[in-house]
């Protein structure tokens, strides 16, 4: 709840007002350790961009599917017994393109839930028993996911708001390892909203596997590197190799190198003048992950411009930092990542 709702009587409209309510809930986000900002009107263009709102001006619209420039979209509404928390993290398993999540309440503590799902052809039958394809309204089902007046479905029906619904706003992040208490540890490394930026002081049987479980994950990695061969393993559909700032299309996460030059104590002079300085990407990533010798070290003031860094202690222990806290982790290592690893034959002990 928001304490101080009185200063808005002082506001002089409605939207200066609403604007102030989003100010204080980001603010009350933030301070609760959610990195929340108020969305601008180039945000919410680009949102709406995203939610296909191609497909819903578009021509291509058909009784139980639209189509737009990526795919067509069906639009699915969830039965009142079905608006869980368990049946709606089930959205995410779903072989999709993409999918979109909608439940909205209402003020009389209501609520109802939808699902989008985008694919290359028109879905035949829904990708679950209990969801009901919401036929003859899909564009405005579309719609209703947009940043706008929500138009009324006459295929939904409101359902009292559950006492607790937990929903996923993002994804969980990269796995990294197991903790001493046996949980699994997993990590963000991008960030729909904000800059991020990981450091990673590894070895490459570690930062390799880091890097292709970010893959995994679903982000579009270019790693900017003078050493091709280093990286020659980890080539995949997803992730691409260069020697040039500028990164390869639709890139989410860059991957760089860095190098560290020494310094002579008597004359000043560069050490090693051989050594190439890492590649920086232009234009630049919201994500950057950057790939360290194990042993490197950063001073303090280095060490707040990054949001997580993970250094290796020993051969499959590292330390993760983000947040203000620290974990010690014990690396996972799958076997099916062997061969993205190295060239060479992998001799370090697998999964347990």
């Amino acid at each position: 709840m928001i304490g101080n709702t009185q200063a808005l009587r002082w506001r002089t409209s409605v939207g200066a007002a609403a604007i102030s309510v989003a100010q204080r809930v980001a603010s009350s986000l933030r301070c609760q350790g959610l990195r929340a900002k108020l969305a601008t009107a180039t945000d919410l263009a680009e949102l709406d961009r995203r939610l296909g709102s191609d497909a819903v001006a578009g021509s291509a619209q058909r009784w139980k599917a639209i189509r737009g420039e990526a795919g067509w979209m069906t639009t699915y509404a969830y039965p009142a017994e079905a608006i869980s928390s368990r049946v709606l993290s089930q959205a995410w398993t779903l072989r999709a393109d993409e999918v979109i999540q909608n439940v909205t309440v209402y003020p009389d503590a209501t609520c109802t839930a939808t699902i989008t799902v985008r694919t290359p052809t028109p879905a035949p039958t829904p990708p679950s028993v209990i969801l009901r394809r919401l036929n003859g309204e899909q564009a405005a089902a579309a719609a209703a996911n947009m940043c706008g007046p929500r138009p009324h479905l006459r295929g939904q029906r409101r359902c009292p708001l559950p006492a607790q619904l937990v929903t996923e706003i993002g994804p969980s992040g990269v796995l990294i390892g197991k903790l001493s208490n046996g949980d699994r540890l997993m990590i963000p490394v991008t960030d729909a909203g904000e800059l991020s930026r990981v450091f990673v002081a590894a070895d490459d049987t570690i930062a390799k596997r880091i890097v292709i479980r970010v893959v995994g994950a679903g982000e579009r990695v270019c790693v900017h590197t003078r050493d091709q061969e280093r990286w020659a393993s980890v080539r995949m559909p997803q992730l691409s190799i260069v020697g040039t700032p500028r990164p390869a299309p639709r890139t989410t996460v860059g991957v760089v190198e860095y190098v560290r030059r020494r310094k002579n104590g008597d004359d000043g002079k560069s050490e090693g003048s051989g050594v190439d300085v890492a590649i920086s990407p232009t234009p630049r990533p919201a994500s950057v992950i950057t790939i360290a010798r194990p042993g490197t070290s950063l001073s303090e003031s280095d060490r707040h411009g990054f949001e997580v860094t993970i250094e290796q202690i020993d051969r499959a222990t590292v330390k993760v930092g983000a947040a203000g806290q620290n974990w010690l982790v014990e690396m996972e290592m799958f076997r099916a990542e062997n061969r993205y690893v190295s060239l060479e034959p992998v001799t370090m002990s697998i999964g347990r």
